[in-house]
Protein backbone atom coordinates (compact mmCIF):
# COMPACT_ATOMS: atom_id res chain seq x y z
CA UNK A 1 0.00 0.00 0.00
CA UNK A 2 1.52 3.39 -0.91
CA UNK A 3 2.47 5.75 1.91
CA UNK A 4 0.73 9.11 2.36
CA UNK A 5 3.61 11.01 0.72
CA UNK A 6 3.56 8.65 -2.26
CA UNK A 7 -0.19 9.08 -2.58
CA UNK A 8 0.33 12.86 -2.67
CA UNK A 9 2.98 12.50 -5.40
CA UNK A 10 0.73 10.23 -7.48
CA UNK A 11 -2.16 12.69 -7.17
CA UNK A 12 0.07 15.55 -8.34
CA UNK A 13 1.28 13.51 -11.31
CA UNK A 14 -2.31 12.67 -12.25
CA UNK A 15 -3.20 16.36 -12.22
CA UNK A 16 -0.23 17.21 -14.46
CA UNK A 17 -1.10 14.38 -16.80
CA UNK A 18 -4.73 15.51 -16.97
CA UNK A 19 -3.59 19.05 -17.78
CA UNK A 20 -1.27 17.80 -20.56
CA UNK A 21 -4.06 15.69 -22.04
CA UNK A 22 -6.46 18.62 -21.99
CA UNK A 23 -3.93 20.82 -23.81
CA UNK A 24 -2.94 18.19 -26.41
CA UNK A 25 -4.70 18.21 -29.78
CA UNK A 26 -7.46 15.62 -30.04
CA UNK A 27 -5.83 13.66 -32.84
CA UNK A 28 -6.49 10.14 -31.60
CA UNK A 29 -5.17 6.95 -33.19
CA UNK A 30 -4.66 6.63 -36.92
CA UNK A 31 -7.63 5.26 -38.83
CA UNK A 32 -5.65 2.51 -40.55
CA UNK A 33 -2.78 0.38 -39.33
CA UNK A 34 -1.67 -0.35 -42.90
CA UNK A 35 -1.44 3.20 -44.24
CA UNK A 36 1.76 5.14 -44.89
CA UNK A 37 2.35 8.59 -43.31
CA UNK A 38 -0.38 11.06 -44.24
CA UNK A 39 2.02 13.26 -46.18
CA UNK A 40 2.59 10.45 -48.71
CA UNK A 41 -1.04 10.60 -49.83
CA UNK A 42 -1.11 14.41 -49.72
CA UNK A 43 1.92 14.55 -52.02
CA UNK A 44 0.28 12.16 -54.47
CA UNK A 45 -2.86 14.30 -54.57
CA UNK A 46 -0.71 17.39 -55.09
CA UNK A 47 0.89 15.78 -58.16
CA UNK A 48 -2.52 14.83 -59.47
CA UNK A 49 -3.82 18.35 -58.83
CA UNK A 50 -0.95 19.86 -60.84
CA UNK A 51 -1.61 17.49 -63.74
CA UNK A 52 -5.38 18.09 -63.77
CA UNK A 53 -5.53 21.82 -63.06
CA UNK A 54 -9.01 23.22 -63.62
CA UNK A 55 -10.77 19.84 -63.56
CA UNK A 56 -12.78 18.29 -60.75
CA UNK A 57 -11.49 14.89 -59.65
CA UNK A 58 -13.97 12.44 -58.12
CA UNK A 59 -13.31 8.85 -57.05
CA UNK A 60 -15.30 6.52 -54.83
CA UNK A 61 -13.93 3.86 -52.52
CA UNK A 62 -14.69 0.18 -52.78
CA UNK A 63 -17.37 -2.06 -51.28
CA UNK A 64 -20.34 0.29 -51.38
CA UNK A 65 -22.32 -2.87 -50.74
CA UNK A 66 -21.79 -4.81 -47.51
CA UNK A 67 -19.27 -7.49 -48.51
CA UNK A 68 -20.42 -10.01 -45.93
CA UNK A 69 -17.83 -12.79 -45.70
CA UNK A 70 -15.65 -11.54 -48.57
CA UNK A 71 -12.19 -10.34 -47.49
CA UNK A 72 -12.30 -6.62 -48.14
CA UNK A 73 -9.62 -4.42 -49.60
CA UNK A 74 -10.01 -0.79 -50.55
CA UNK A 75 -10.17 0.24 -54.21
CA UNK A 76 -6.48 0.53 -55.17
CA UNK A 77 -6.72 3.94 -56.87
CA UNK A 78 -8.78 5.41 -54.03
CA UNK A 79 -6.39 3.94 -51.46
CA UNK A 80 -3.38 5.26 -53.35
CA UNK A 81 -4.76 8.80 -53.06
CA UNK A 82 -6.18 8.71 -49.52
CA UNK A 83 -4.91 5.91 -47.28
CA UNK A 84 -8.52 5.68 -46.02
CA UNK A 85 -10.05 2.25 -45.43
CA UNK A 86 -13.51 3.45 -44.40
CA UNK A 87 -16.30 2.07 -46.59
CA UNK A 88 -18.68 4.20 -48.64
CA UNK A 89 -16.12 7.03 -48.87
CA UNK A 90 -15.83 9.42 -51.84
CA UNK A 91 -12.87 11.72 -52.56
CA UNK A 92 -13.60 14.95 -54.44
CA UNK A 93 -10.94 17.47 -55.46
CA UNK A 94 -12.75 20.59 -56.66
CA UNK A 95 -10.88 23.32 -58.59
CA UNK A 96 -10.37 26.64 -56.81
CA UNK A 97 -10.79 29.89 -58.70
CA UNK A 98 -7.25 30.95 -57.79
CA UNK A 99 -5.70 27.61 -58.78
CA UNK A 100 -5.23 24.28 -57.08
CA UNK A 101 -7.97 22.14 -55.60
CA UNK A 102 -10.11 22.03 -52.50
CA UNK A 103 -9.81 18.43 -51.27
CA UNK A 104 -12.88 16.94 -49.64
CA UNK A 105 -13.70 13.47 -48.40
CA UNK A 106 -17.33 12.44 -47.97
CA UNK A 107 -18.17 9.79 -45.40
CA UNK A 108 -21.21 8.18 -43.81
CA UNK A 109 -21.92 9.11 -40.20
CA UNK A 110 -20.61 6.93 -37.40
CA UNK A 111 -23.45 4.38 -37.42
CA UNK A 112 -24.75 4.67 -40.97
CA UNK A 113 -24.78 1.25 -42.69
CA UNK A 114 -23.30 -0.25 -39.51
CA UNK A 115 -24.06 -3.73 -38.29
CA UNK A 116 -24.18 -7.15 -39.84
CA UNK A 117 -26.31 -9.11 -37.35
CA UNK A 118 -29.92 -9.04 -36.18
CA UNK A 119 -31.29 -6.69 -34.93
CA UNK A 120 -29.14 -4.18 -36.83
CA UNK A 121 -32.20 -2.34 -38.16
CA UNK A 122 -33.77 -1.89 -34.74
CA UNK A 123 -33.12 1.77 -33.74
CA UNK A 124 -32.83 0.89 -30.05
CA UNK A 125 -29.84 -1.34 -30.78
CA UNK A 126 -27.99 0.81 -33.32
CA UNK A 127 -25.78 2.38 -30.68
CA UNK A 128 -25.04 -0.80 -28.75
CA UNK A 129 -21.36 -1.34 -28.06
CA UNK A 130 -21.30 -4.54 -30.10
CA UNK A 131 -22.84 -2.82 -33.12
CA UNK A 132 -20.40 0.05 -33.58
CA UNK A 133 -17.69 0.29 -36.24
CA UNK A 134 -14.33 0.06 -34.53
CA UNK A 135 -12.09 2.33 -36.63
CA UNK A 136 -14.33 3.89 -39.24
CA UNK A 137 -13.72 7.53 -40.03
CA UNK A 138 -16.61 9.95 -39.61
CA UNK A 139 -17.24 13.47 -40.89
CA UNK A 140 -15.51 16.19 -38.88
CA UNK A 141 -12.30 18.09 -38.24
CA UNK A 142 -10.52 15.14 -36.62
CA UNK A 143 -10.86 13.06 -39.77
CA UNK A 144 -9.83 15.99 -41.96
CA UNK A 145 -6.64 16.26 -39.91
CA UNK A 146 -5.94 12.54 -40.01
CA UNK A 147 -6.20 12.47 -43.80
CA UNK A 148 -4.74 15.96 -44.43
CA UNK A 149 -7.75 17.10 -46.47
CA UNK A 150 -9.55 20.42 -46.35
CA UNK A 151 -12.77 18.97 -44.93
CA UNK A 152 -14.44 15.65 -44.10
CA UNK A 153 -18.14 16.03 -44.85
CA UNK A 154 -21.24 13.83 -44.58
CA UNK A 155 -21.86 11.60 -47.57
CA UNK A 156 -25.27 13.24 -47.88
CA UNK A 157 -23.56 16.51 -48.84
CA UNK A 158 -21.78 15.08 -51.89
CA UNK A 159 -24.43 15.88 -54.51
CA UNK A 160 -25.03 19.45 -53.32
CA UNK A 161 -21.32 20.26 -53.16
CA UNK A 162 -20.77 18.97 -56.68
CA UNK A 163 -23.71 20.98 -58.01
CA UNK A 164 -22.45 24.10 -56.25
CA UNK A 165 -18.96 23.68 -57.69
CA UNK A 166 -20.40 23.17 -61.18
CA UNK A 167 -17.08 22.14 -62.79
CA UNK A 168 -16.86 22.17 -66.57
CA UNK A 169 -14.46 19.21 -66.61
CA UNK A 170 -14.71 16.12 -64.40
CA UNK A 171 -12.14 13.33 -64.20
CA UNK A 172 -13.61 10.12 -62.79
CA UNK A 173 -12.85 6.40 -63.19
CA UNK A 174 -14.83 5.06 -66.13
CA UNK A 175 -14.83 1.35 -65.31
CA UNK A 176 -15.34 -1.66 -67.57
CA UNK A 177 -18.29 -3.32 -69.25
CA UNK A 178 -18.86 -6.84 -68.04
CA UNK A 179 -19.71 -9.92 -70.06
CA UNK A 180 -23.29 -10.53 -71.10
CA UNK A 181 -24.71 -13.46 -73.06
CA UNK A 182 -25.26 -12.71 -76.76
CA UNK A 183 -28.37 -10.63 -77.30
CA UNK A 184 -28.28 -8.99 -73.89
CA UNK A 185 -26.75 -5.62 -73.08
CA UNK A 186 -23.48 -5.74 -71.17
CA UNK A 187 -23.77 -4.64 -67.53
CA UNK A 188 -21.36 -2.08 -66.13
CA UNK A 189 -19.26 -2.31 -63.00
CA UNK A 190 -19.60 -0.01 -60.00
CA UNK A 191 -17.37 2.65 -61.53
CA UNK A 192 -19.60 2.92 -64.58
CA UNK A 193 -22.68 3.12 -62.37
CA UNK A 194 -21.09 5.83 -60.19
CA UNK A 195 -20.14 7.91 -63.23
CA UNK A 196 -23.69 7.52 -64.50
CA UNK A 197 -25.05 9.09 -61.31
CA UNK A 198 -22.73 12.07 -61.67
CA UNK A 199 -23.82 12.91 -65.22
CA UNK A 200 -27.27 14.35 -64.35
CA UNK A 201 -25.73 16.28 -61.42
CA UNK A 202 -23.29 18.00 -63.79
CA UNK A 203 -25.07 18.19 -67.15
CA UNK A 204 -22.72 20.82 -68.58
CA UNK A 205 -19.50 19.02 -67.71
CA UNK A 206 -17.29 16.90 -69.92
CA UNK A 207 -16.01 13.67 -68.40
CA UNK A 208 -12.53 12.12 -68.68
CA UNK A 209 -11.23 8.79 -67.39
CA UNK A 210 -9.16 9.06 -64.20
CA UNK A 211 -8.01 5.42 -64.15
CA UNK A 212 -5.10 5.57 -66.63
CA UNK A 213 -3.81 8.76 -64.99
CA UNK A 214 -3.64 7.26 -61.48
CA UNK A 215 -2.39 3.92 -62.77
CA UNK A 216 0.43 5.73 -64.55
CA UNK A 217 1.37 7.34 -61.24
CA UNK A 218 1.26 3.94 -59.55
CA UNK A 219 3.80 2.51 -62.00
CA UNK A 220 6.68 4.25 -60.18
CA UNK A 221 6.82 3.28 -56.52
CA UNK A 222 8.14 5.43 -53.69
CA UNK A 223 10.37 4.11 -50.92
CA UNK A 224 7.41 3.20 -48.69
CA UNK A 225 5.89 1.08 -51.42
CA UNK A 226 9.16 -0.64 -52.26
CA UNK A 227 9.77 -1.38 -48.58
CA UNK A 228 6.30 -2.97 -48.35
CA UNK A 229 6.87 -4.98 -51.54
CA UNK A 230 10.28 -6.12 -50.28
CA UNK A 231 8.73 -7.25 -47.00
CA UNK A 232 5.93 -9.06 -48.82
CA UNK A 233 8.54 -10.87 -50.93
CA UNK A 234 10.66 -11.80 -47.93
CA UNK A 235 7.66 -13.16 -46.01
CA UNK A 236 6.64 -15.13 -49.10
CA UNK A 237 10.18 -16.49 -49.34
CA UNK A 238 10.11 -17.83 -45.80
CA UNK A 239 6.88 -19.63 -46.60
CA UNK A 240 8.37 -21.10 -49.75
CA UNK A 241 11.46 -22.41 -47.97
CA UNK A 242 9.20 -24.00 -45.35
CA UNK A 243 7.20 -25.56 -48.19
CA UNK A 244 10.34 -27.01 -49.77
CA UNK A 245 11.31 -28.63 -46.49
CA UNK A 246 7.85 -30.06 -45.88
CA UNK A 247 7.25 -31.36 -49.41
CA UNK A 248 6.91 -35.14 -49.75
CA UNK A 249 5.29 -37.61 -52.17
CA UNK A 250 1.78 -38.31 -50.94
CA UNK A 251 1.12 -34.70 -49.95
CA UNK A 252 -1.88 -32.94 -51.49
CA UNK A 253 -1.21 -29.72 -53.38
CA UNK A 254 -3.48 -27.85 -50.97
CA UNK A 255 -1.43 -29.05 -47.98
CA UNK A 256 1.64 -27.42 -49.48
CA UNK A 257 -0.32 -24.18 -49.94
CA UNK A 258 -1.36 -24.39 -46.28
CA UNK A 259 2.21 -24.81 -45.07
CA UNK A 260 3.23 -21.61 -46.83
CA UNK A 261 0.20 -19.67 -45.60
CA UNK A 262 0.90 -20.71 -42.01
CA UNK A 263 4.39 -19.26 -42.16
CA UNK A 264 3.19 -16.02 -43.78
CA UNK A 265 0.80 -15.42 -40.93
CA UNK A 266 3.53 -16.10 -38.38
CA UNK A 267 5.62 -13.45 -40.12
CA UNK A 268 2.90 -10.78 -40.12
CA UNK A 269 1.07 -11.20 -43.43
CA UNK A 270 -2.70 -11.25 -42.88
CA UNK A 271 -3.63 -13.03 -46.11
CA UNK A 272 -2.69 -14.09 -49.59
CA UNK A 273 -2.68 -11.67 -52.50
CA UNK A 274 -4.60 -14.18 -54.65
CA UNK A 275 -6.01 -17.74 -54.43
CA UNK A 276 -3.43 -20.54 -54.32
CA UNK A 277 -1.69 -21.74 -57.47
CA UNK A 278 -0.02 -24.99 -56.48
CA UNK A 279 -0.16 -27.48 -59.33
CA UNK A 280 1.68 -30.78 -59.52
CA UNK A 281 2.20 -33.27 -62.33
CA UNK A 282 -0.18 -32.95 -65.25
CA UNK A 283 -2.19 -30.23 -63.48
CA UNK A 284 0.71 -27.84 -63.97
CA UNK A 285 0.19 -28.08 -67.73
CA UNK A 286 -3.19 -26.33 -67.47
CA UNK A 287 -3.33 -22.57 -66.97
CA UNK A 288 -4.51 -21.73 -63.46
CA UNK A 289 -7.35 -19.58 -64.80
CA UNK A 290 -8.87 -22.77 -66.21
CA UNK A 291 -8.23 -24.84 -63.09
CA UNK A 292 -10.11 -22.22 -61.07
CA UNK A 293 -13.31 -23.01 -62.94
CA UNK A 294 -13.69 -25.82 -60.41
CA UNK A 295 -14.18 -25.53 -56.66
CA UNK A 296 -11.27 -27.88 -55.93
CA UNK A 297 -8.75 -26.09 -58.12
CA UNK A 298 -5.86 -27.09 -55.85
CA UNK A 299 -6.45 -30.77 -55.12
CA UNK A 300 -4.00 -33.42 -56.33
CA UNK A 301 -1.88 -35.92 -54.45
CA UNK A 302 1.75 -35.53 -55.50
CA UNK A 303 3.75 -38.52 -56.64
CA UNK A 304 7.44 -39.34 -56.62
CA UNK A 305 8.99 -38.05 -59.84
CA UNK A 306 6.49 -35.19 -60.22
CA UNK A 307 7.37 -31.55 -60.47
CA UNK A 308 5.20 -29.14 -58.51
CA UNK A 309 4.60 -25.67 -59.93
CA UNK A 310 4.32 -23.28 -56.96
CA UNK A 311 3.14 -19.88 -58.22
CA UNK A 312 2.17 -18.98 -54.70
CA UNK A 313 4.76 -16.70 -53.18
CA UNK A 314 1.81 -14.47 -52.53
CA UNK A 315 1.94 -13.01 -49.03
CA UNK A 316 0.35 -9.58 -48.81
CA UNK A 317 1.89 -6.91 -46.58
CA UNK A 318 0.63 -3.39 -45.83
CA UNK A 319 -1.87 -3.88 -48.70
CA UNK A 320 1.00 -4.55 -51.16
CA UNK A 321 1.20 -7.85 -52.96
CA UNK A 322 3.82 -10.47 -53.71
CA UNK A 323 3.92 -12.87 -56.64
CA UNK A 324 6.75 -15.40 -56.78
CA UNK A 325 7.05 -18.82 -58.35
CA UNK A 326 9.35 -21.77 -57.95
CA UNK A 327 9.23 -25.28 -59.41
CA UNK A 328 10.35 -28.16 -57.17
CA UNK A 329 10.90 -31.90 -57.58
CA UNK A 330 8.46 -33.70 -55.28
CA UNK A 331 11.04 -36.39 -54.56
CA UNK A 332 13.66 -33.82 -53.57
CA UNK A 333 15.88 -34.36 -56.61
CA UNK A 334 15.39 -33.41 -60.27
CA UNK A 335 15.63 -36.07 -62.95
CA UNK A 336 18.27 -35.45 -65.61
CA UNK A 337 15.63 -34.23 -68.08
CA UNK A 338 13.84 -32.05 -65.53
CA UNK A 339 17.18 -30.52 -64.57
CA UNK A 340 18.03 -29.79 -68.21
CA UNK A 341 14.91 -27.72 -68.85
CA UNK A 342 14.90 -26.16 -65.39
CA UNK A 343 18.38 -24.78 -66.00
CA UNK A 344 17.31 -23.35 -69.35
CA UNK A 345 14.43 -21.48 -67.71
CA UNK A 346 16.75 -20.25 -64.95
CA UNK A 347 19.28 -19.06 -67.52
CA UNK A 348 16.54 -17.19 -69.38
CA UNK A 349 15.37 -15.53 -66.17
CA UNK A 350 18.87 -14.47 -65.15
CA UNK A 351 19.52 -13.05 -68.63
CA UNK A 352 16.36 -10.96 -68.40
CA UNK A 353 17.13 -9.73 -64.87
CA UNK A 354 20.64 -8.73 -65.94
CA UNK A 355 19.15 -6.53 -68.68
CA UNK A 356 17.08 -4.44 -66.24
CA UNK A 357 18.29 -0.88 -65.71
CA UNK A 358 16.93 2.65 -66.21
CA UNK A 359 16.38 3.65 -69.83
CA UNK A 360 15.94 0.12 -71.16
CA UNK A 361 12.69 -0.80 -72.92
CA UNK A 362 10.81 -3.76 -71.48
CA UNK A 363 10.68 -5.45 -74.87
CA UNK A 364 14.49 -5.66 -74.78
CA UNK A 365 14.35 -7.35 -71.37
CA UNK A 366 11.88 -9.84 -72.85
CA UNK A 367 14.15 -10.45 -75.85
CA UNK A 368 17.05 -11.24 -73.52
CA UNK A 369 15.10 -14.21 -72.16
CA UNK A 370 13.86 -15.24 -75.61
CA UNK A 371 17.44 -15.40 -76.89
CA UNK A 372 18.25 -18.06 -74.30
CA UNK A 373 15.37 -20.25 -75.48
CA UNK A 374 16.50 -19.69 -79.06
CA UNK A 375 20.11 -20.52 -78.18
CA UNK A 376 18.97 -23.90 -76.87
CA UNK A 377 16.96 -24.59 -80.03
CA UNK A 378 13.55 -24.57 -78.41
CA UNK A 379 11.77 -22.29 -80.89
CA UNK A 380 11.03 -25.19 -83.25
CA UNK A 381 8.89 -26.82 -80.57
CA UNK A 382 6.49 -23.86 -80.39
CA UNK A 383 5.40 -24.31 -84.02
CA UNK A 384 1.84 -25.57 -83.58
CA UNK A 385 1.57 -26.53 -87.26
CA UNK A 386 4.48 -28.93 -86.93
CA UNK A 387 3.90 -30.16 -83.39
CA UNK A 388 0.08 -30.24 -83.32
CA UNK A 389 -2.14 -28.87 -80.59
CA UNK A 390 -1.58 -31.86 -78.29
CA UNK A 391 2.21 -31.68 -78.37
CA UNK A 392 3.13 -28.05 -79.01
CA UNK A 393 5.30 -26.51 -76.27
CA UNK A 394 4.41 -23.37 -74.40
CA UNK A 395 7.55 -21.22 -74.42
CA UNK A 396 7.22 -17.82 -72.79
CA UNK A 397 8.66 -15.47 -73.88
CA UNK A 398 8.36 -16.85 -77.38
CA UNK A 399 11.63 -16.62 -79.35
CA UNK A 400 9.66 -16.89 -82.59
CA UNK A 401 7.42 -13.99 -81.67
CA UNK A 402 10.01 -11.66 -80.16
CA UNK A 403 13.11 -12.45 -82.20
CA UNK A 404 12.23 -14.08 -85.49
CA UNK A 405 9.17 -11.93 -86.13
CA UNK A 406 10.22 -8.99 -83.93
CA UNK A 407 6.51 -8.63 -83.26
CA UNK A 408 6.70 -6.59 -80.06
CA UNK A 409 4.55 -6.78 -76.95
CA UNK A 410 1.62 -9.20 -77.04
CA UNK A 411 -1.84 -8.14 -75.86
CA UNK A 412 -3.59 -11.21 -74.55
CA UNK A 413 -6.87 -9.63 -73.54
CA UNK A 414 -8.94 -6.51 -74.03
CA UNK A 415 -7.83 -5.01 -70.71
CA UNK A 416 -4.10 -5.22 -71.45
CA UNK A 417 -3.57 -7.21 -68.27
CA UNK A 418 -2.55 -10.75 -67.51
CA UNK A 419 -0.04 -10.54 -70.33
CA UNK A 420 2.05 -13.68 -70.46
CA UNK A 421 5.16 -12.41 -72.19
CA UNK A 422 7.63 -12.29 -69.31
CA UNK A 423 5.85 -10.86 -66.31
CA UNK A 424 3.83 -7.92 -65.06
CA UNK A 425 4.07 -4.85 -62.87
CA UNK A 426 3.16 -5.44 -59.23
CA UNK A 427 2.08 -3.23 -56.36
CA UNK A 428 -1.31 -2.68 -54.74
CA UNK A 429 -2.59 -5.23 -57.24
CA UNK A 430 -0.85 -8.43 -58.26
CA UNK A 431 -1.03 -7.27 -61.84
CA UNK A 432 -0.69 -3.52 -61.71
CA UNK A 433 -1.23 -1.50 -64.83
CA UNK A 434 1.63 -1.31 -67.28
CA UNK A 435 2.98 0.95 -69.96
CA UNK A 436 5.73 -0.72 -71.94
CA UNK A 437 5.89 2.21 -74.36
CA UNK A 438 8.02 4.11 -71.83
CA UNK A 439 11.56 3.18 -70.76
CA UNK A 440 12.19 1.57 -67.39
CA UNK A 441 12.83 4.05 -64.60
CA UNK A 442 13.80 3.83 -60.93
CA UNK A 443 10.85 2.81 -58.77
CA UNK A 444 9.21 0.46 -61.25
CA UNK A 445 8.65 -3.04 -59.82
CA UNK A 446 7.67 -6.03 -61.92
CA UNK A 447 7.97 -9.78 -62.06
CA UNK A 448 10.26 -11.72 -64.39
CA UNK A 449 8.83 -15.19 -64.92
CA UNK A 450 9.92 -17.17 -67.99
CA UNK A 451 8.30 -20.57 -68.33
CA UNK A 452 8.10 -23.76 -70.37
CA UNK A 453 5.20 -26.18 -70.78
CA UNK A 454 6.17 -29.54 -72.36
CA UNK A 455 3.08 -31.77 -72.64
CA UNK A 456 4.85 -34.85 -74.02
CA UNK A 457 7.30 -34.89 -71.09
CA UNK A 458 4.81 -33.86 -68.38
CA UNK A 459 7.09 -30.94 -67.52
CA UNK A 460 5.94 -27.45 -66.55
CA UNK A 461 8.55 -25.04 -65.16
CA UNK A 462 8.36 -21.40 -64.12
CA UNK A 463 10.73 -19.32 -62.02
CA UNK A 464 9.49 -15.90 -60.91
CA UNK A 465 11.08 -13.07 -58.94
CA UNK A 466 10.11 -9.47 -58.14
CA UNK A 467 12.55 -6.95 -59.60
CA UNK A 468 12.78 -3.26 -58.69
CA UNK A 469 14.50 -0.81 -61.02
CA UNK A 470 17.09 1.27 -59.12
CA UNK A 471 19.08 4.36 -60.08
CA UNK A 472 22.04 2.23 -61.13
CA UNK A 473 20.40 -1.04 -62.21
CA UNK A 474 18.03 -3.30 -60.33
CA UNK A 475 17.29 -5.03 -57.03
CA UNK A 476 15.85 -8.54 -56.81
CA UNK A 477 13.38 -8.13 -53.93
CA UNK A 478 13.08 -11.92 -53.64
CA UNK A 479 16.77 -12.77 -54.04
CA UNK A 480 16.86 -14.81 -50.82
CA UNK A 481 14.60 -17.59 -52.14
CA UNK A 482 16.69 -20.52 -53.37
CA UNK A 483 16.33 -21.29 -57.04
CA UNK A 484 19.39 -23.12 -58.36
CA UNK A 485 19.19 -26.89 -58.71
CA UNK A 486 21.97 -27.32 -56.14
CA UNK A 487 20.28 -25.03 -53.59
CA UNK A 488 16.89 -26.68 -54.00
CA UNK A 489 18.21 -30.21 -53.67
CA UNK A 490 20.39 -29.26 -50.68
CA UNK A 491 17.39 -27.87 -48.80
CA UNK A 492 15.00 -30.66 -49.77
CA UNK A 493 17.26 -33.68 -49.22
CA UNK A 494 17.85 -33.67 -45.41
CA UNK A 495 15.42 -35.87 -43.49
CA UNK A 496 14.07 -37.60 -46.59
CA UNK A 497 16.04 -40.79 -46.41
CA UNK A 498 13.75 -43.41 -44.99
CA UNK A 499 10.99 -40.88 -44.43
CA UNK A 500 7.45 -42.03 -45.08
CA UNK A 501 4.01 -40.52 -44.80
Amino acid sequence: MPSGSLMTQWAARRCCLALLISLAPAVGPAQSDVAFPTRVYAERRARLSAELAGSAIVIAGAYLINPGDVAVKQDPDFWYLTGAESPYAVLAMLPRSGGGHETLIFLPDSLQFAGGQFPMDEPAFRGAVWNRPRRRLAPGTRTAGLLSVDAALPLTALASRLRAASPRSVVVPFGDSLFAPPGLSAPGDFRQQFRGTLTPLLPNATFRDLTPIVERMRLVKDRYEIDALRQAAQISGKGMVAGMRALRPGMNDRELAGVMEYHWKKEGSPRAAFPPIVSSGENALTFFTLLRENYNAVDRVMKAGDLVFVDYGAAEYMTYTADLCRTWPVSGRFSAEQKKYYNIVLEAQEAAIAAVRPGVMMVDVIKAAARVFQKHGLDKYEDVKTMGVDRVWGIMPSPTHYLTRDAGIVRYNSFGRGVRDLGHHIGLEVQDSRDYSRPLEPGMVFTIEPKIYIPEKNIAIMIEDMIAVTATGHENLSAGIPKTVAEIERIMTPGRRGASR
